[in-house]
Formats: structure tokens, sequence, C-alpha cells
């Protein structure tokens, strides 16, 4: 069942003064926090939620939708559990974006979901740069899913120890940063895709 829901956006000093509609996919309440698509680019930002309805607001013509609650990690998908690369700070008050990227295995195929084989975690991530831009959602599976997954969140500038705090939260673990011999426009393209 969809939901409205106003979000208050008081980290950021251009949205503070107000609260913003959103669509919500998801049961949520007054108080709780979330992160939303914010602009012309859709950059993810936390917000308090400060109003919930079942309608559509009387005036608002246009509704973004609500990406996730915050502290929201995994899913199910074909039978399995996968992990999120959304929800992760890269600067003081954006984060990377949901259902982009998600990493670990699952039973079947999952709906939405392109699965990516990460045996070798650079072909994978140079399959991953010569994509066209991100339509969907790209599964990373295999023994590196997780290695190709943090290079990821450090390319698109999340902080090493938040890296790692979400492995560890996953059950994974996480050797030494690798480094792959990617060019300058392949690791552009890469970091693009969760910012």
């Amino acid at each position: 069942m969809v939901r409205y829901a106003a979000l208050l956006f008081a980290a950021d000093e251009n949205l503070r003064e107000r609260a913003y509609w959103y669509r919500c996919p998801f049961p949520v309440g007054v108080g709780e926090q979330v992160f939303a698509p914010v602009g012309v680019h859709d950059r993810i930002q936390r917000a308090e939620v400060v109003r919930v309805q079942p309608v559509p607001p009387a005036g608002v013509a246009f509704f973004k939708t609500v990406a996730a609650k915050c502290g929201a990690f995994r899913r199910n998908a074909g039978g399995g559990t996968v992990f999120e690369t959304g929800g992760l700070a890269y600067d003081h008050k954006h984060y990377t974006r949901f259902s982009r990227v998600l990493f670990g295995e699952c039973g079947g195929q999952a709906a939405g979901l392109t699965p990516l084989r990460c045996d070798d975690a650079l072909c994978a991530l140079s399959a991953l740069s010569a994509r066209p831009a991100p339509e969907g959602c790209v599964l990373l599976t295999g023994q590196k899913a997780h290695v190709a997954a943090a290079f990821l969140l450090r390319l698109a500038g999340v902080r090493e120890g938040d890296v790692l705090r979400r492995l560890a939260m996953c059950g994974y673990s996480l050797p030494a940063a690798e480094e792959y011999d990617l060019s300058e426009e392949e690791l552009a393209r890469l970091a693009g895709i969760l910012q």
C-alpha cells in the first residue's frame, strides 16, 4: 500500500525551512529517518518523516519516491539475501543511491536485477563501467562481489571505516584495498553509479 509522507531535510540549508511530500511504498511513521532523492539529479539525502497520510495531499502534482528507511541494507531476492550499497554518506549531506548495485548470492533469478559475476573483480568492474548509464539494478555475485562493491563505495567517496562497517554488517571481511588498472574514464563512470 502506497502512503504519502511529508519529509524534513534538516541537514540541507536550502531545504530545511519546509517539509516536502513524497510517495512511500513501505510503512513508515512520524519521527522515523528515511533516505529520499532530492533535486534535479536526485541525490540521496536523509530526512525525518513529519507527517504520513494514506491519500495524496491536495495541490501537489508530482511526487518523488522515498528510497529506503535509514539503516536498511539487506533485501530478499530470488530466494536469498542480498545487500545494498545504498545509504552510505559520501559527503556532509549526500548518500549513495539505493537499488543501483547490490551484492551477494541469491537462489535464483530475481526480478529487476541484472546479475554480474565477480570471480575476478577487475573484469567485473570493467564490464560494469562499459554498461550504458545505470538502468535497473546490478547484482554482483561470486567470490569477489563484496570486494567489487567495496571498491565502488570507495570510488563514490565513502569513508573507509564506513565501507568496512557495512561489509561486516553483511557478514564479509575485506582484505586490504586493491588497486585496479582502470582508465580515468572508467573510474569516473564507476564513481557516478552510486552518487
